[in-house]
């Protein structure tokens, strides 16, 4: 990937930066700046001011020509009417790559002409200058030290010490960048992110040129207001998707959502039945919802996580409401939630109270072994090949429930619990989740596990910890799941396996 021309907007050596200075909260610029610097960037960090000497400890430097060397890449936060200006005097110095952050060009409306588009495009072409923007938030990159203890970030808040091989490419600057905003919720962790703006140069096909081969991408993701190359683009996606999901949100194709668009980047929306003909044609995951969104990403970037074969859903839960809930909604996405041969059906009867269902769903509701919900039943669903994907409700931690009753001394001495169990009470991850992630494997049957006590929950991070997948209600697993199925019967056509 050193090839290709982003490269050096995605894992530069020395940036220069205009817009900075040393009084925070005033400036753009400067909150970028900080960015930079807090991200233990190990690169040069040259600022650009006319009048300050230094600028957040950094020596500052009147003009670009003044610097001591080439930068490897510009970022520009001025007044957009200096910006053309800059753009020259980069171009003299003999600077190639350019961020332009600054906004109040394209998407400008009113009786004014605005032609400062024109202008910079015009200026970059003749230097051979390539730039992101303008009216971007920049570029994010986690992985541009491969042991991890540093990142480069021009629009990202927070700690991002941990990476995932999920990279974003989107026309809105929030959505590249607001996503990562809570670390632990839902274990989305920021990759590589791209604010594009408004395309005046480099534009959405150009990165998906560029996460196509880069082995540090495994999910794209994308929000799309336009594609400017729309041919370009499905015969890309079309070479991508085979190995490699991408998950789009489309901002167009309402009246509404067409006029936001216009006044945001000056994009004309494309009619969303044309949009959804080419999703249909490539294979993209398309969602109109960001936790939708989450959920997708976050699952597919679950270590081993198995495609599922098919579309048929097993449910096993300990209620029957949330049974009932979880088939029905998977039935008006188009899954499938089968009746169980009478073979099946006889192998779980004989292990339930006569109070349990069995034809599925499983409500094995007053049946209290906790081995037949975590580990027993959904091997016996895996082995029948009767389901491609299993559903767990009720997946609830119980070491702080045992802990509590046996401190009761009134009831402490009426409590018996399996020798094996009765030492490692905190351990029961080890032996009901972890065996079965590997089984999940085996089989290529996924496993969803939902806890009603909250993502954040001791027993859920556990879960997480193994590479399981877990939830707090139902709707939304089975709604990224419909959208899943749909991508791995596309997939399957190619006969690829994940990596």
């Amino acid at each position: 990937m050193s090839q290709h021309f982003l490269h050096e907007f995605l894992k530069p050596k020395s940036i220069a930066i205009y817009g900075a200075n040393n009084t925070f909260g005033t400036t753009m610029g400067t909150m970028l700046l900080l960015r930079i610097i807090n991200s233990n960037f190990k690169g040069k960090i040259f600022p650009i001011h006319l009048r300050l000497d230094l600028v957040l400890g950094y020596k500052a430097y009147k003009k670009i020509s003044d610097v001591p060397e080439i930068p490897e890449l510009v970022v520009i936060v001025l007044p957009p009417r200096v910006v053309p200006q800059v753009f020259k005097e980069c171009g003299e110095k003999g600077v190639k790559k350019i961020v332009v952050i600054s906004g109040g060009f394209r998407e400008l409306v009113g009786d004014r002409k605005n032609t400062l588009t024109e202008e910079i495009v015009e200026i970059a072409n003749n230097y051979g200058i390539r730039f992101t923007g303008p009216n971007c938030l920049g570029l994010f990159n986690n992985w541009i030290y491969p042991e991890g203890d540093g990142n480069f970030n021009l629009m990202m808040w927070g700690d991002h010490s941990k990476r995932s091989k999920f990279s974003m490419a989107s026309q809105s600057g929030t959505l590249a960048s607001h996503l990562w905003l809570d670390p632990e919720y839902p274990d989305f962790k920021a990759g590589k992110s791209i604010s594009l703006g408004n395309e005046a140069n480099i534009d959405l096909v150009d990165f998906l040129e560029y996460f196509k081969d880069d082995d540090e991408t495994e999910v794209i993701g994308l929000y799309v207001e336009e594609i400017k190359r729309g041919k370009k683009f499905i015969e890309l996606a079309k070479e991508i998707i085979p190995k490699k999901p991408i998950i789009t949100i489309y901002g167009g194709g309402s009246e509404a959502g067409n006029r936001a668009i216009r006044s945001h980047t000056g994009s004309i929306g494309a009619n969303i039945k044309i949009f959804d003909a080419m999703i249909k044609e490539t294979g993209i995951i398309k969602t109109d919802y960001v936790e939708e969104f989450l959920d997708i990403s976050s699952m597919l970037l679950t270590p081993n996580f198995p495609y599922p074969k098919g579309n048929r859903i097993g449910i096993v839960t300990f209620s029957g409401g949330p049974g009932a809930l979880i088939a029905n909604n998977a039935e008006r996405k188009g899954l499938i939630v089968p009746e169980f041969s009478e073979s099946l059906q006889a192998k779980f009867k004989s292990k339930l109270p006569h109070t349990a269902s069995w034809s599925n769903p499983i409500d094995i509701t007053f049946d209290m072994n906790i081995f037949n919900l975590y580990i027993n039943f959904p091997k016996m669903l895996m082995k029948s090949g009767e389901v491609d994907v299993i559903i767990i409700y009720g997946a609830m931690g119980f070491a702080d429930v045992v802990s509590i009753e046996q401190q009761n001394t009134k009831i402490s001495q009426f409590i018996e619990l399996r020798e094996d169990m009765s030492n490692r009470i905190g351990e029961m991850d080890k032996f009901l989740i972890a065996p079965m992630i590997k089984t999940s494997h085996k089989y290529s049957v996924p496993i969803i596990y939902i806890n009603p006590q909250s993502y954040a929950n001791e027993w859920s991070k556990k879960i997480r910890e193994h590479g399981g997948i877990v939830f707090q209600f139902w709707d939304r697993p089975v709604n990224a799941l419909a959208k899943i199925c749909e991508y791995a019967k596309y997939r399957s056509k190619f006969n690829l396996k994940k990596k």
